[in-house]
């Protein structure tokens, strides 16, 4: 290891040293000069650096034959093993100094290396800041404070908005009033609802004139009647509707949709408050959907085929507009013994295609005498039918015939026919008939 001493060393005594010596190789010391040179940083011109980190002497003490050695600082611009900077190096530092010189001249508020030299001013002739005029107040409650009251012109605004807004509502229901008039009236149809109602262009030409009411009616139910199913006229439209040709129907679906849905509002029409609340139930006229209402069963062409009316969800009576469901199959009706009640409508004949009644418990009576096409026939506690039954009955083709706990009179042509064979299907107990063929009596 090399020392560095900061007393000399006579002669004598270095010739003492090097002879008494146990290394093989002998120590170089080396002494430092008595005042070395402070230089400037390369990166700050403001920044000192100590004579032990510059001084390249000290970095020259090793041991003799020896190539290795110490790295110096790479701020400095020196590495490797030169121990002296080169032409070019101290030409870069020279610009690079004088080029840190001038930017720290023109920024301003650097400090200099003077302005750093100087010390900082003292703190007791610093003059005192002001004191702070700091009040606490009381926390304001507005939980109960009042809005200021309204102003005339804000007062006046309210009432513009209000007269405005009453106005509009007015006008709005004027205006649907109006709409529900036209539209239920009988004065010529709107071009819209002529287009509406216009045929096919294959239309038969026997139907293309139809009366501008018949069209009215078809529109009205087609445009009104599925959001006010109870709205519709059916008073005026099912007479008008009612008469058209089957080819008429035919071309105007919607025509046969009114006269059956006519036919089975007259039912609900008839039928007392505890009636009409039982058929509403059963979803009567919430909408124009028949074939949909409880006991309704339609035929393929959308026609009422079957109908099953049971107690509290019965009529009055049996009004004449029910007789238009002409394409009527099966009919039955059980009532509580008082409803539904009354004679039979008088066109009850027009529904031919009747082929099955059923009247149970009803005060409805006497049977009507157009009962041609009848084949199966149930009569069960009924007080106002009768005892004798239609002649017609005889020449009608009846198959099966009930007649319960209510009295029956048959005449000798209907012994004849019922109890001769005619009948598959017979049971005559309670009625009071003694005897009829394969009948079950008693």
């Amino acid at each position: 290891m090399s020392r560095t001493h900061h007393r000399s060393l006579t002669p004598l005594s270095q010739h003492s040293v090097a002879s008494s010596s146990r290394f093989k190789e002998h120590l170089s010391i080396t002494m430092p000069p008595p005042d070395p040179a402070i230089e400037r940083s390369h990166f700050s011109p403001v920044s000192l650096t100590g004579p032990s980190e510059r001084d390249p002497t000290l970095s020259g003490s090793t041991m003799h034959g020896s190539s290795r050695s110490r790295p110096l600082d790479p701020e400095k611009g020196l590495t490797g093993h030169s121990s002296m900077p080169s032409t070019s190096s101290s030409i870069k530092d020279r610009f690079t100094r004088l080029f840190l010189d001038l930017r720290a001249g023109l920024r301003d508020g650097n400090p200099s290396a003077a302005d750093l030299a100087q010390p900082p001013p003292d703190v007791a002739h610093m003059p005192e800041w002001r004191p702070l005029n700091v009040r606490k107040q009381p926390p304001q409650c507005i939980c109960h404070s009042q809005p200021p009251p309204p102003t005339r012109v804000q007062r006046l605004r309210d009432r513009a908005l209000l007269a405005a807004l009453a106005v509009l509502l007015l006008y709005l229901f004027i205006n649907v009033t109006v709409l529900n008039v036209r539209s239920f009236s009988s004065s010529p149809q709107l071009p819209a609802v002529a287009a509406v109602a216009a045929p096919p262009a294959s239309a038969p030409t026997t139907t293309d004139a139809l009366p501008a009411d018949t069209q009215q009616c078809i529109s009205q139910y087609t445009l009104n009647a599925p959001s006010n199913p109870t709205g519709y006229p059916c008073g005026t439209c099912l007479p008008l509707l009612a008469a058209l040709p089957p080819s008429a129907t035919a071309v105007y679906p919607a025509a046969l949709d009114a006269t059956q849905f006519c036919g089975l509002r007259s039912l609900w029409e008839d039928a007392g408050q505890q009636g009409q609340a039982g058929l509403e139930a059963g979803g009567w006229v919430k909408d124009v959907k028949f074939c949909t209402w409880a006991g309704v069963r339609c035929d393929g062409a959308g026609r009422v085929s079957s109908l099953q009316l049971t107690f509290p969800a019965v009529p009055a009576s049996l009004p004449a507009e029910f007789t238009n469901l002409t394409a009527l199959e099966n009919l039955e009706i059980i009532g509580d013994g008082n409803s539904p009640a009354g004679a039979f409508p008088e066109p009850f004949g027009a529904l031919t295609a009747l082929a099955a009644l059923h009247l149970e418990n009803t005060a409805l009576g006497p049977l009507p005498d157009t009962l041609q096409n009848i084949t199966s026939l149930t009569l069960v506690r009924n007080t106002q039918v009768g005892s004798s039954l239609p002649s017609s009955i005889s020449d009608s083709g009846l198959r099966s015939l009930v007649v319960n706990h209510e009295p029956l009179t048959l005449s000798a042509a209907q012994s004849t026919a019922l109890c001769g064979g005619q009948l598959q299907s017979c049971d005559l107990r309670g009625s009071g008939v003694q005897a009829c063929g394969a009948c079950l009596v008693g």
